[in-house]
C-alpha cells in the first residue's frame, strides 16, 4: 500500500528537549462534510508541542462524495501509515487519538476498528481518546431531527447542495465553500445522515452499523471528555454519557459557550482544557 500519510497529513514535531516519543493523531470537526486538518488553534499546537508530542493532523474523505464506510477505511490507512508503522519501526512508542465534534466522533470509531482488527494481527492500541464535543450514537435523534441553531438561519435548498456535490473524493473543504451543506444536513429531518451516505442499501450502510454500542464503548481505552453546557450543536448529553459508559474516562464541562467552546482563543477556558487534557495525557503514559 502506497504511503498516504504524507498528502494526508500535517506533522508538527515536539520541543526537542521533551520529545516523549508519544504521538497525538488528530482528527478535526466540520460534520464530516466540511473542515480542513491545520484548523486546531496555534496556542494549543504549541501546547502539545512544548510538552512533547508529535502532533499529527489528518485530512480524510468528506461527505457526500464519499459515504461515511469509505471515509473509515481511508482513515484507518491514513493511521497505519502515519502511526502504525513508525510505532512498529521503534519511531514512536505510543499514540493518543484526539477529536473535536465529527473528528471526536471519528476517533472512537477508529479506535474500535482498531481494535476489532488487532484479533487479526497485532496493531498499537491508543494510549487513551480525546473526545472534544463529539457524539457516538448515529442513531440519536438529535443527529436525524433538525437543529433549532440550524432551522434560525436562511434554508439552504437542496439544489444548493446538489450543485455544490463533485464527482471525485474530497478530503479538504474550507468552512466557506462547503458550510452550506452542514447548515443543510441540520436544517432536514434526516438529510445528515443521507449525505453520510447511510441510505440503508446494506447492512453497512445503516446509522446502526456506524454507532458504537455500550459494549464498544466499554472497550475503549481511556478518554477525555470535554464540551459546553451551550453546544448548540451536540447536546452536552451525548458527551456526559459517553463518559459514564465508558469504563475509564474523565469529564471537563464548561459553561455557556458555544459547541467549539475552544475556538476563541482569546477566552481562557479553552487553554485550561487543554491544560487539564495534558495533565491526563501525562498520566496514561
Amino acid at each position: 500500500m502506497a504511503d498516504t500519510s504524507a498528502e494526508l497529513t500535517t506533522v508538527v514535531p515536539p520541543r526537542a528537549e521533551a520529545d516523549r516519543h508519544i504521538a497525538v493523531f488528530y482528527l478535526h470537526g466540520g460534520g464530516l462534510v466540511y473542515g480542513e486538518r491545520d484548523d486546531l488553534p496555534a496556542p494549543y499546537v504549541r501546547a502539545f508541542a512544548d510538552a512533547g508530542y508529535t502532533l499529527v493532523c489528518a485530512d480524510y474523505p468528506l461527505a457526500p462524495e464519499s459515504a461515511l464506510p469509505e471515509t473509515a477505511e481511508a482513515l484507518f490507512s491514513c493511521w497505519e501509515d502515519a502511526i502504525a508503522r513508525p510505532i512498529q519501526a521503534g519511531e514512536l512508542d505510543g499514540y493518543f487519538l484526539f477529536g473535536r465534534s465529527a473528528g471526536a466522533y471519528l476517533a472512537l470509531v477508529l479506535a474500535r476498528e482498531i481494535r476489532r482488527r488487532a484479533a487479526e494481527a497485532p496493531l498499537p492500541q491508543p494510549l487513551g481518546i480525546l473526545s472534544f464535543y463529539g457524539y457516538y450514537d448515529l442513531t440519536d435523534p438529535a443527529l436525524r431531527e433538525p437543529a433549532k441553531a440550524y432551522v434560525a438561519l436562511p434554508a439552504v435548498a437542496q439544489s444548493t447542495v446538489a450543485g455544490m456535490i463533485g464527482d471525485e473524493p474530497v478530503t479538504s473543504g474550507p468552512k466557506p465553500l462547503r458550510y452550506a451543506l452542514y447548515v443543510y444536513a441540520r436544517q432536514h429531518e434526516g438529510a445528515w445522515l443521507d449525505l453520510m451516505g447511510l441510505d440503508a442499501s446494506t447492512p453497512e450502510r445503516t446509522p446502526m452499523a456506524w454507532s458504537l454500542t455500550t459494549e464498544d464503548i466499554e472497550t475503549l481505552p481511556p478518554l477525555f471528555v470535554a464540551a459546553s453546557s451551550g453546544d448548540e450543536d451536540v447536546p452536552l448529553r451525548i458527551s456526559k454519557t459517553l463518559a459514564r459508559l465508558a469504563p475509564h474516562a474523565v469529564m471537563k464541562i464548561v459553561y455557556f459557550l458555544p459547541h467549539d467552546f475552544d475556538r476563541d482563543v482569546t477566552d481562557p477556558a479553552g487553554m485550561q482544557v487543554y491544560q487539564q487534557a495534558l495533565a491526563w495525557m501525562a498520566q496514561q503514559g
